[in-house]
């Protein structure tokens, strides 16, 4: 057994988009949560976002990836070793605040709504919140149309194999969760030695060094569709909208979770 995100940080320079914010999510989100002149929250330490706002605070619990991933405290923005269920962070204090995928990370509905609610705590009345989904499709696809996209080179990165994979596998309301390792599992079988795909990729068998982190792992992410993202994040805030994140492999499934008027 292992914590994935204990141990993820080692090979972060492999994941590539769509499981990393790819440069149109950047402009999307600058876009619309108004950063340049925002007092911004960042949700984990993405570096993508990382110089966000005239001021940012970072909340990460794992500082293991602080250690590696985060760009350093300066004058204007600083990282909490916090949680994102409790933020260190006072009421009606930030204008804006960023994630990526975060509401996959935390493990139940019980966490999403408790992530939600302090979201909309710390915003301040005229402020938004912009959290990238990875959304299942209403008609998932079959592991098949993955496996035949992989083998006939038609994509650029391991990313889209385990983004895609991850949101055809079964889950179970109300939590929508699944283990990081029963992901592993689906693309070994469909890909065994995995001699074939690196012949079809060109990739080398290092790159794979993220995913088989995933081996044993009991980290569990969950993969829902974007109308219960947006149901869920209704009851905290006024407006609530989806916005797409750009033109890039499986950004179809990638909305930014845009939203504002907090209730609380």
């Amino acid at each position: 057994m292992s914590d994935l995100w204990a141990n993820l940080f080692r090979t972060w320079d492999l994941i590539k988009a769509p499981l990393r914010p790819h440069p149109d999510v950047v402009e999307v989100m600058k876009r619309e949560l108004r950063t340049d002149s925002a007092e911004v929250a960042l949700f984990g330490v993405t570096p993508e976002f990382a110089r966000f706002g005239k001021s940012l605070v970072a909340i990460d619990a794992n500082p293991h990836m602080i250690g590696a991933l985060w760009i350093g405290d300066d004058a204007s923005r600083k990282v909490v070793n916090g949680n994102w269920l409790d933020l260190p962070l006072p009421d009606k204090n930030i204008d804006a605040i960023v994630g990526d995928g975060c509401l996959s990370a935390v493990t139940t509905e019980a966490q999403r709504l408790q992530c939600l609610a302090e979201m909309a705590r710390v915003l301040k009345p005229g402020g938004r919140a912009g959290i990238r989904l990875f959304a299942r499709p209403k008609k998932t696809e079959p592991l098949e149309a993955i496996k035949a996209d992989a083998l006939a080179g038609r994509m650029k990165a391991i990313a889209e194999i385990v983004l895609r994979t991850a949101l055809s596998l079964p889950v179970a309301a109300p939590d929508y969760g699944l283990k990081m390792s029963a992901v592993l599992d689906a693309i070994n079988e469909m890909f065994g030695d995995r001699k074939e795909l690196m012949a079809a990729t060109g990739w080398e068998p290092g790159a794979f060094a993220f995913i088989d982190l995933y081996k044993g792992s009991d980290t569990i992410c969950c993969w829902l569709n974007e109308d219960i993202h947006v149901a869920e994040a209704s009851r905290y805030f006024d407006e609530v909208r989806l916005v797409a994140s750009g033109d890039y492999a499986v950004a179809e499934r990638c909305p930014v979770l845009v939203m504002s008027g907090p209730r609380i």
